[in-house]
């Protein structure tokens, strides 16, 4: 009776191995890309007016074609994506983090952190991506944010503007189409910092609490 039972429950146990090795075998190969595209810290160009008050930098919203960590190809009315390269990151905070390490670099005696920190700031820069996209081919890339400076402390709009910056790709290829949108979204991360060293005017500490 045991035997019995013993081989009716080895039979079982096998029959669930097959049907698990089965489940496995159709299981899709995960998409590894063959690159991840950063935008390095050491690109970050100083603003030339320094950082005269505290600023915190939000991650710019963005629609769902830009908020994830593919690169997105533009052909006219259509968004696709590129198959095997992508970026390091959320393409959000990438673009976050090049505008903090640009105002990092602009001295003065402001200081900036990111937005969801919380810390108590003179301003906040809220900003939104329009357009993070490289062509098909060896068309140009094309990156633009609208940026707006608010006021800590009374949540209005100091001052609002557009920026942008297209580029070339040396080829056609991948690598090269999602090199070419880092250097363009680099420069646009200079051109906000920029911005905000130029519109943040001094405040003086302690306004807050009043």
């Amino acid at each position: 009776m045991n035997f019995s039972l013993s081989k009716s429950r080895l039979g079982l146990a096998l029959v669930m191995s097959v049907m698990l090795a089965g489940c496995v075998s159709v299981l899709p190969k995960p998409n590894v890309p063959s690159a991840l595209i950063e935008l390095p810290a050491d690109r970050a160009k100083a603003p030339a007016t320094p950082l005269r008050a505290d600023v915190g930098v939000m991650p710019p919203d963005s629609s769902r074609a830009y908020s994830g960590v593919d690169i997105a190809v533009r052909n006219q009315q259509e968004l696709v994506y590129l198959k095997d390269v992508r970026w390091a990151d959320a393409a959000p905070r990438l673009l976050q983090g090049a505008v903090i390490e640009a105002l990092s670099r602009a001295g003065g005696d402001g200081q900036v952190a990111p937005g969801q920190l919380g810390a108590r700031v003179d301003y906040d820069l809220r900003w939104r991506v329009v357009d993070l996209s490289v062509s098909p081919g060896a068309g140009p890339v094309r990156v633009e944010v609208e940026a707006s400076l608010v006021d800590s402390r009374n949540r209005r709009i100091v001052a609002q503007d557009r920026f942008s910056a297209t580029g070339t790709p040396a080829s056609g290829a991948s690598r090269a189409r999602a090199a070419a949108l880092a250097v363009a979204a680099q420069t646009v991360a200079d051109q906000v910092a920029a911005f905000v060293t130029d519109k943040a005017e001094p405040k003086v500490h302690g306004d807050h609490d009043n």
